[in-house]
């Protein structure tokens, strides 16, 4: 993955997760996507916090996951 698909992942998460849209901030898009995003989170056993809220969007948290289960 380029770095600059990496940073547009990162900025597509930090406008979902703050409700921004072209119209100004939309709250309530906003709490959909966070209960979406905790509630995968939530399944992985892990602390429901933005990072590790950020890192599931990113895929890190599945790669993680699947090291581990690789040890």
């Amino acid at each position: 993955m380029s770095s600059d698909a990496f940073n547009d992942k990162e900025e597509q998460f930090d406008r979902l997760w703050d409700g921004l849209t072209p119209k100004g901030v939309n709250r309530n898009k906003s709490l959909k996507f966070r209960q979406y995003i905790l509630e995968h989170v939530r399944q992985t056993k892990r602390p429901m916090t933005r990072e590790n809220a950020r890192k599931y969007w990113m895929g890190i948290l599945q790669k993680e996951m699947a090291d581990a289960d690789n040890y």
